[in-house]
């Protein structure tokens, strides 16, 4: 497509020409190439510019006029001042760095330079920062006190330990100098994690790269002719990856054997790990071929399992089940046996195999020609954001105000994103909002796929903070948009420095907030509130699932709080309909939900904050005025205050319709009503699996749409990442919170639930849409204000027609400044283009 480049005025350049030589051997068209050859012909001026602009088009500003004008804010963070460290403030790249260095510098922890680490050599695994305490927060931004000390919170892998094999939690401060590191242990959180509840890291999928390179040494010859050429081993444009699933065990000892009628059961759950085309797309492209690892560590037992030992071995890890042409197999040997004595056959299996590039197409990005393109006439571009009077933001380092609002923006390398100290005009609302956890839970046939059957995800065991990578300007943020950095050290030795990965804007809802037209009678008049909002954005990238983490603020003191699910679908060979819907040649997502949890703390009018609850209730309303019927049918409310955890919690239930809010008894509006914020959903779900079964003692939280606690430094969260290796066994179980304390004129934190099922259909391919599955809640003034508050901003509307003369009279209390202008530049694509990772895969190459 045509676009407005950096070569000169008038020029433009077809945008499939910059594409990576995969896109062009495609046979990519050109479908504008006449339009923008017929625009020329009809005026030399009139250039199509149909993407990211990074230049104003030549014939914009005869249009338009001058560009437009007003305060200004450097897009990339790298170009704006350095802004002094907060409280609130994320671990900077020397600190990550200084915290590393010095609990290497420690002999008893016996740590290893994670790049020169085996599998189970003692390592750091990550780095965040530690937040104070709340008081001692407040006693410096409210109170005038010292700033609190900075610290860091380190988790380490220590395989061998003088205390055992463990995970251990470690504070690390003071910052930026360290000088101690004790252990952390929280009154709910187990003392000793197990060695067993580590996430995943590089150093034991490394292993796992060379155990399956071993198996493949028997398999390649075999799945190369059965799948198209594919292998794993010595491929050049046919090669396999992997993916794996979770959870990875259940118990923390979990990998122990038992006894059973002279023979042996595992008490386990190793991790599944399935084969996948490496093309682009890999995740619509799965091979059926799934191995079963056990990543023990442990001496070989029967069965060919393990005996527990002191020290895990990764020399001792194998494969203990295959999965392949929907058989279980013990081993490598079984399936070169079947598949001989089938005349090199595997009947019953017969996969899909894509020949040539048309065949990849379905799981790429690339555009579509052999249907009616989706083009507007002319090829005209969409509209575009643009701020006439420049922003009405203003950003010090990663402190944000805007139209009343004031807040902190953080990101956790364990969570995601998180704000501290949210405040509207100068009155805080909440202390922290928070990412606590993302599950997905999916449903699957387990005799054709063991991996999907089995899988349930915790997300923040994954680096939720880390997959924050570099935003796609124009398109994940618009032309206006300001972006952040965020610093982690996880999964490697190296501070890893995500540029770009968040950014914030104001935008025009194209609504309005609040309109009335009185037309039936006198006076007559429209009166209309725009709606524009602060959006705070981010995207993480789990694996296969994007989402888009919005935090959206409102002009009339409204938080919204959502989460989009982008991405590619986990799929599976098809071959169970009760499951999934055929939506690739040979493969299928399976049904599952997406359940996300959130920390909010907030302080309404203060900390002595009650839980109200408001339930709407159907009353039988007596009428001795009609003539023909003597009651009706009414509603009203009944209202009540919770006095512990136990009855401060929401199930959402339709037929009993209630209004959870966090409210001020002793401070009151000038209605007299207590000053509060109310919960609502956008989206929920049901926990469907039983509240026994083993894996609800880590997902408890989803049994809970809203939970109301007691605000404890004890409880800074409700997830950890160590519990999607045991989750039987947890580290922290969130139902242990609800204790029974008192929630009256307390200071709170509600704990809060949101989902949406997601059955995947062939719309879902290549890509899931933003036109389904978000799932969010909102954050709303509930008595909080005498009125709207919004009606203190200028951008009203008032149309008055005076009934004696006839004539209208507009009131327009928006900007003065003119509004035909030409959009100042901001970051596009092609300027970002360097902060991604270069494409590494084969076909790219010629």
């Amino acid at each position: 497509m045509a676009v407005c480049s950096r070569r000169g005025p008038g020029t433009c350049v077809n945008q499939l020409d910059r594409g990576p030589p995969f896109l062009k051997r495609i046979g990519a068209p050109r479908p504008l190439w006449g339009l923008e050859r017929a625009a020329r012909a009809n005026n030399a001026n009139a250039v199509l510019c149909l993407a990211s602009i990074a230049a104003p088009c030549p014939f914009a500003a005869a249009i338009l006029g001058a560009q437009c004008a007003g305060p200004t804010i450097p897009p990339l963070e790298k170009d704006r001042p350095t802004a002094a460290l907060s409280p609130f403030s994320e671990l900077t790249v020397q600190e990550l760095a200084a915290v590393r260095d010095f609990l290497l510098s420690k002999p008893e922890l016996g740590l290893v330079h994670y790049d020169e680490a085996t599998p189970t050599d003692n390592v750091i695994f990550t780095v965040e920062m530690l937040p104070p305490t709340k008081a001692d927060v407040l006693a410096h931004i409210d109170g005038g006190g010292p700033a609190p000390p900075r610290r860091a919170q380190a988790v380490m892998f220590l395989y061998n330990h003088t205390d055992g094999p463990q995970c251990l939690r470690a504070e690390v401060g003071p910052l930026p100098s360290p000088t101690y590191y004790k252990s952390i242990n929280y009154t709910k959180h187990t003392p000793h994690i197990h060695i067993h509840s580590r996430p995943g890291s590089i150093l034991e999928y490394n292993g796992v790269d060379a155990i399956l390179s071993e198996a493949f040494k028997v398999l390649d010859p075999i799945v190369a002719e059965v799948n198209g050429g594919y292998r794993f081993n010595d491929c050049e444009d046919k090669c396999l990856t992997w993916s794996d699933s979770s959870p990875r065990g259940i118990v923390r000892s979990e990998r122990k054997v038992r006894q059973l009628n002279g023979g042996c059961a595992l008490y386990l759950l190793p991790c599944w790990f399935a084969m996948l085309r490496k093309v682009e797309g890999l995740y619509l492209h799965p091979l059926g071929l799934e191995f079963y690892i056990d990543t023990s560590g442990e001496a070989a037992g029967c069965c060919g399992a393990s005996k527990p030992s002191a020290r895990s071995d990764y020399t001792k890890w194998y494969v203990d089940k295959i999965q392949y042409a929907n058989r279980l197999w013990n081993n490598t040997a079984e399936i070169v046996a079947w598949y001989e004595a089938n005349n090199r056959t595997t009947p019953g299996f017969n996969p899909w195999n894509p020949e040539t590039e048309e065949d990849y197409r379905f799981s790429t990005f690339n555009p579509r020609t052999d249907t009616a393109p989706h083009l507007p006439p002319g090829g005209r571009p969409g509209p575009r954001l643009y701020e006439p009077a420049g922003k009405r933001y203003t950003v010090n380092g990663k402190h944000i105000s805007w139209m009343g609002w004031d807040l902190n923006m953080g990101m956790r390398s364990t969570a995601g994103m998180r704000l501290w100290d949210v405040r509207f005009n100068g009155t805080r609302v909440a202390y922290e909002i928070s990412l606590q956890e993302a599950a997905a839970a999916y449903g699957g046939d387990s005799t054709s796929s063991p991996f999907q059957a089995s899988t349930f995800y915790f997300d923040s065991s994954w680096g939720m903070g880390p997959s924050h990578l570099s935003l796609v300007p124009g398109s994940d943020c618009p032309d206006t948009a300001t972006y952040f950095d965020f610093s982690h050290l996880w999964d490697g030795h190296d501070v890893q420095m995500n540029e770009n990965s968040a950014c914030v804007f104001e935008m025009d809802m194209g609504l309005p907030l609040r309109r009335h037209h009185q037309h039936h009678t006198r006076p007559k008049f429209a009166a209309s509130i725009k709606t524009y909002a602060l959006v705070i954005r981010s995207i993480s990238t789990v694996y296969n699932y994007d989402y888009q983490w919005d935090h959206v603020f409102y002009t009339d003191g409204t938080i919204e709080v959502k989460v989009q699910a982008f991405g590619y679908l986990q799929t599976v060979r098809h071959e169970v309909d009760s499951y999934s819907y055929k939506l690739s040649p040979d493969a299928g997502g399976t049904l599952h939900d997406h359940v996300v949890h959130w920390k909010v703390d907030l302080d309404v009018a203060g900390q002595s904050n009650s839980v109200m609850r408001s339930t709407i209730v159907p009353e039988l309303v007596d009428t001795p005025w009609h003539p023909s019927v003597k009651t009706t049918w009414g509603k009203r409310l009944v209202r009540s205050i919770a006095e512990t955890e136990h009855n401060a919690t929401l199930l959402i239930n339709p037929s009993t319709p209630t209004h959870m809010a966090v409210v001020n008894e002793d401070a009151l509006n000038a209605r007299g009503n207590p000053r509060g914020y109310r919960i609502d959903h956008k989206t929920y779900t049901y926990p469907l699996i039983p509240d026994d079964a083993w894996i609800m003692e880590t997902a408890n939280f989803m049994k809970y749409h809203v939970a109301v606690t007691e605000y404890k430094d004890d409880e800074p969260t409700s997830a950890t990442i160590f519990d999607q290796a045991t989750p039987k066994e947890p580290v922290v179980r969130f139902e242990d919170y609800i204790d029974g304390d008192s929630v009256r004129r307390k200071d709170l934190v509600a704990w809060v639930s949101a989902g949406t099922w997601h059955v995947p259909v062939a719309e879902d391919a290549p890509n899931t849409p933003s036109t389904a599955h978000a799932v969010g809640f909102v954050l709303r003034p509930f008595n909080y204000f005498d009125e709207d508050a919004a009606l203190h901003t200028r951008d009203i509307t008032i149309i008055r027609k005076d009934f004696e003369t006839g004539e209208a009279a507009v009131v327009d209390t928006g900007m003065a400044a003119p509004r035909d202008c030409v959009p100042q530049a901001g970051l596009t694509a092609h300027a970002a283009a360097n902060s991604f990772d270069s494409p590494t895969d084969d076909y790219y190459d010629e």
